[in-house]
């Protein structure tokens, strides 16, 4: 049976909708309220939306890694976590240039 579980992040309220226990939703809320305040460090004057896109391509980043080394292929190779950061660097770079 689907449950309403209400969230904060970034000082909004959120009301989730699912069969997950609420603790876990819970948790989701606070690792993903934590990563946007982490990047709102470096980008205080980005917007709320800025900062979860950013946030959201971290998040990304992090599954493909793991999914990566699920696979067998191993921890991904220094090459592609170079351009990795460039990538999340040219990114935080251009909405920078959009305030």
């Amino acid at each position: 049976m689907s449950e309403r579980v209400k969230a904060r992040i970034q000082g909004d309220d959120y009301t989730i909708v699912g069969d997950t226990d609420p603790e876990y939703i819970h948790r989701l809320a606070e690792i993903v309220d934590r990563k946007i305040r982490e990047l709102q460090l470096g980008m205080p004057s980005a917007s709320k939306l800025k900062l979860a896109v950013l946030a959201a391509l971290n998040f990304a980043d992090e599954l493909e890694q793991s999914k990566n080394q699920e696979q067998g292929s191993g921890p991904s190779s220094p090459e592609a976590e170079e351009k990795t950061k460039k990538l999340i660097t040219l990114i935080e770079e251009g909405l920078i240039g959009d305030l």
